[in-house]
């Protein structure tokens, strides 16, 4: 059977394909001209590849045929309301053409890597499970609004007959790359940065993150969504043991949320006259002082998931970074 695999050279993605391929699937990657192919270098020879654009009906159809089923993990992630439009577009709209084409060609199996913040969150300490539904009224981040809508498309395809199953991990942690994705979390405590918030996160480890969607697949899972998460912890904790296996200081100094929001404002302006990236946002704020937690009970009974604690999660991302040292990934820019 062969599935094809978008967002394949991404954190999740890379692995997402070890898994399925020591399972025994054979995969064909989806990946842009400028796509970065470094977490995917040791099995590169084993994945046909082929170059496309969730934008591009024609070309996925195209490099969909043949295809069985399905992984769609490629989204864009920014926490800069001046990209929503642009997520609007690669993660709705993206998501909307890929199943479409999947329906046209009828695929057997469908598996959408979505994200909790497409859960939403409770103002309650109440756990959040994945019968919560969210509204276009919550107070959403463009990233959770665009993920949020790209579920929709496809439980509309799911009514429309399209074997498809819904995962939604947290906090996704690995190592990949440090400039990227979730891996900066890594990166803000190598550089010893002194804050922190007192915000919880959720977390899950990679591996099991790509175990969780290898087991949904050999079972057929479908009509189902999932919360994959491990647990929860609070920022100072998290970075407390990132430190620790870095042996490095970790940050130590407390800021509240209107603190944040006060620099996310003077970062505007900053961004406004140096064209530069922002530093803070808004939504970045909003994100730093979530204090809720997810409910993984479904999955450990759906799919008999255990996962990894942190410290084994976090000891492993840590020595694998320091093995890429040498290859700068630890040497970025300040």
């Amino acid at each position: 059977m062969m599935y094809l695999v978008t967002g394949a050279t991404g954190l999740i993605g890379s692995f997402i394909c070890r898994a399925m391929l020591q399972a025994g699937y054979s995969l064909r990657g989806l990946r842009r001209d400028t796509s970065d192919m470094s977490l995917v270098a040791d099995i590169h020879d084993k994945i046909e590849w082929v170059e496309g654009d969730l934008l591009d009906i024609v070309n996925l159809e195209k490099n969909m045929q043949g295809i069985s089923g399905v992984i769609h993990s490629a989204a864009f992630i920014s926490y800069d309301s001046r990209h929503e439009a642009l997520m609007q577009k690669i993660n709705v709209e993206g998501t909307s053409n890929i199943i479409n084409v999947s329906l046209k060609q009828n695929v057997t199996h469908f598996l959408h890597m979505s994200s909790v913040a497409a859960v939403g969150k409770k103002v309650t300490d109440e756990l959040v499970d994945e019968t919560h539904t969210i509204t276009p009224d919550d107070n959403l981040t463009g990233y959770a609004r665009s993920k949020w809508l790209a579920e929709v498309e496809v439980w509309r395809a799911i009514a429309e007959g399209l074997p498809a199953v819904v995962l939604n991990p947290s906090l996704v942690l690995g190592p990949g790359s440090l400039d990227k994705s979730s891996t900066q979390v890594f990166k803000y405590v190598w550089d010893e940065k002194r804050f922190y918030t007192a915000g919880i996160v959720n977390y899950v480890d990679v591996r099991d993150v790509a175990e969780v969607a290898v087991r949904a697949i050999n079972r057929e899972l479908t009509s189902e969504r999932l919360i994959v998460s491990a647990g929860s912890i609070s920022y100072q904790q998290l970075f407390e043991t990132i430190a620790k296996f870095f042996n490095k200081r970790p940050p130590n100094i407390k800021i509240n949320a209107s603190v944040i929001k006060g620099i996310s404002k003077l970062d505007r302006i900053r961004t406004l006259l140096t064209q530069q990236k922002p530093l803070v946002t808004d939504e970045l704020a909003q994100v730093a002082r979530n204090s809720h937690t997810y409910n993984n009970e479904k999955i450990r009974k759906t799919l008999d998931m255990k996962f990894r604690s942190l410290n084994e999660t976090i000891q492993w991302c840590c020595e694998e970074l320091i093995k890429k040292e040498e290859k700068t990934y630890l040497k970025l820019p300040q």
